[in-house]
């Protein structure tokens, strides 16, 4: 982890004796005590040449160093529909290390100005549990999006990866907040400028001024707001900055399972052509999964936040967001229940929540009276219980993601890539003997088994990519038990030694085994009873009830069990290995890949692309 676990601290809802938002924590306000939105036109708008400079761009990309109640964004927003010259997107950045719980932000907004409420209420609709880490939140069809940061600045911006057009300066005052203000923080937004960055704000110590200067800005003072006689404004040095990718009109995905899936959907969301090919598709639209009742999507969780339960989260969170829909069942949050196995799990359940401080809605730690309770049997343990946990459908709910006009499904083999002037060209097994080529502007590969085969040779000759040759298949089944000959059916996914999940089609889905590398992966009798030896503790919900097949497949995995993610930055994506928590990785994996293609702020913090790159 980056600088080490910190548990977020949230804000105190409270006003001065003249009625304005102020923080406890810095005892410094919100905004001008001229008002919120006057003081964002003149200093953050004005002061960073806009609206003029986001009309007719494709996008346009804001950050501020300090959320507070959102009016900056809620100014922005409103601006941007008000101009009829407004760019197709707009994205908006911003750190905040004390985020306010969701009816504390309600209540500090209640005098906010009528034009603007409308905006809040969308924003409270949206607002995230206070996790750490980065939440993406979509407006306007997606055309706005904002990307908040919670946790502390100085680390976390180290971990963001954007290219940003304007700053918004806006931290609390530097002598009670200097990390808003510090060289360090600075030289990280020089890192995340696009050409000709523009940054404005309403403070204009001399300090500040040198230490953006040497960062990289060109700074000047102009007239402040209201009682304050300056203010500052600068552009990036004409040297610095990074130049936007040019977004791809046409991708290949090659794979059909979860993770073609979700590219595919995130790609066309953007407006991306997607073409996929995968020999599977022959049998139907969700037949990588062909006959899997359901899966279980829980996150990890551990004491330290490793990397693993970072990405789990994460792909949660954004599973939550694009996979939960009012009309499908497909992807439905039943909550896991997960009993600890002995006395020290239970213990260090209880010590995880308590170190990490996670909401309740996301993680409880359940003693064994109230995890009995929650059970609906009597446990011989305590352990962790996940409200938002979700049963998913993993053939329904790929044929869902896969449903848009703009995906064009092939059931075919690719031979080979190999790069040309204007992408990529991707040699087709049509009929066997006979095949075409496809050319595209970039390619996502999105498969397991065949990753080693249709890497090019032009690539594999500069990188040797050990860790895919390394990669294993592990096969195993899962087990369905008829539900009506079952003595208790859960309600929620029931986990600890084995699992058991709710019913979908008349049975309940249990699972599951592990195979050897190079086994083959297929439903037996003997699959069977090992997973009922391993449900012990479940004995006497499953004892009566008989089995109705089941479904087998295979886990791809590395040694360090995280998975492969690289190439983001390229044309050239790889996306394997998802192992276990194929579902949920993808998720998270497939959005930021996207984002990346499309020039927008990533989902993926910096370090964990580095930690799931070829290694």
């Amino acid at each position: 982890m980056t600088g080490g676990f910190q548990k977020l601290q949230p804000a105190t809802p409270s006003f001065n004796q003249n009625g304005i938002a102020q923080s406890l924590q810095y005892g410094d306000v919100y905004h001008s005590t001229a008002g919120a939105l006057a003081q964002t036109q003149h200093v953050f708008l004005a002061g960073n040449g806009l609206p003029e400079r986001w009309q007719g761009l494709s996008h346009f990309s804001i950050c501020e160093t300090g959320f507070g109640l959102g009016n900056n964004f809620l100014v922005t927003w409103l601006s941007w529909l008000q101009d009829a010259d407004r760019s197709q997107r707009l994205h908006f950045v911003s750190f905040e290390a004390h985020p306010f719980q969701r009816d504390d932000l309600a209540r500090m907004h209640e005098q906010t100005s009528a034009e603007l409420q409308p905006l809040v209420q969308q924003l409270l609709a949206q607002w995230p549990d206070l996790l750490p880490g980065i939440h993406r939140l979509y407006f306007e069809n997606e055309r706005v999006t904002l990307t908040l940061v919670f946790g502390d600045i100085e680390q976390k911006a180290k971990v963001v990866d954007a290219q940003i057009d304007a700053f918004f300066l806006d931290g609390f005052a530097p002598r009670l907040n200097p990390q808003m203000w510090s060289r360090r923080l600075f030289g990280q937004l020089v890192r995340l400028s696009a050409k000709g960055a523009t940054m404005a704000s309403w403070c204009s110590a001399g300090q500040v001024r040198r230490d953006l200067q040497d960062a990289g800005f060109l700074i000047e003072k102009v007239p402040g707001f209201a009682h304050k006689r300056e203010m500052i404004r600068g552009v990036l040095r004409e040297k610095l900055g990074r130049q936007p990718r040019a977004t791809p009109a046409h991708v290949l995905v090659v794979g059909a399972g979860i993770a073609g899936a979700a590219t595919a959907a995130a790609l066309v969301r953007r407006g991306i052509q997607v073409t996929v090919a995968d020999p599977v598709l022959k049998d139907g639209t969700g037949a990588s999964h062909l006959g899997h009742k359901a899966i279980a999507m829980t996150p990890l969780l551990s004491v330290d936040d490793a990397p693993r339960m970072r990405l789990s989260r994460a792909g949660m969170l954004v599973a939550e967001r694009q996979w939960q829909a009012a009309e499908a069942t497909d992807c439905l949050p039943l909550g896991t229940v997960r009993v600890a196995v002995d006395a020290d799990e239970d213990k260090a359940a209880h010590k995880a929540v308590e170190a990490l401080g996670f909401p309740d809605t996301w993680v409880q730690y359940l003693d064994v009276v109230s995890m009995s309770q929650q059970v609906g049997d009597d446990v011989a343990y305590g352990g962790l219980y996940f409200p938002r946990a979700m049963r998913v459908q993993p053939d329904k709910l790929i044929e869902r993601l896969f449903t848009h006009p703009n995906i064009r499904l092939l059931a075919t083999k690719v031979l080979s890539l190999e790069p040309s002037e204007a992408g990529w060209c991707a040699v087709l097994d049509t009929e066997g003997t006979a095949t075409e080529t496809l050319q595209v502007d970039a390619v996502a590969l999105c498969v397991a088994g065949a990753l080693p085969a249709l890497l090019p040779d032009s690539v594999v000759a500069t990188k040797p990519y050990p860790y895919i040759k390394e990669m294993e298949l592990l096969p195993g089944q899962v087990s369905y038990f008829v539900a009506a000959e079952m003595t208790k059916t859960p309600t929620h996914i029931v986990a600890g030694e084995g699992y058991v999940l709710p019913e979908v089609d008349g049975v309940c889905t249990a699972g599951s085994t592990y195979g050897a590398h190079g086994k083959p992966a297929q439903v037996t009798e003997q699959g069977h009873q090992e997973i009922r030896d391993t449900l012990q503790r479940w004995r006497s919900w499953l004892a009566p009830a008989s089995t109705q097949g089941g479904w087998a497949g295979y886990r791809a995995a590395l040694k360090d069990h995280l998975p492969v993610y690289a190439g983001s930055d390229q044309s050239l994506a790889i996306m394997s290995g998802l192992g276990s928590n194929g579902f949920a990785w993808s998720a998270i994996l497939a959005e930021d890949l996207a984002a990346a293609w499309n020039n927008e702020p990533r989902l993926l913090e910096r370090d964990l692309s580095r930690a799931l790159g070829l290694r």
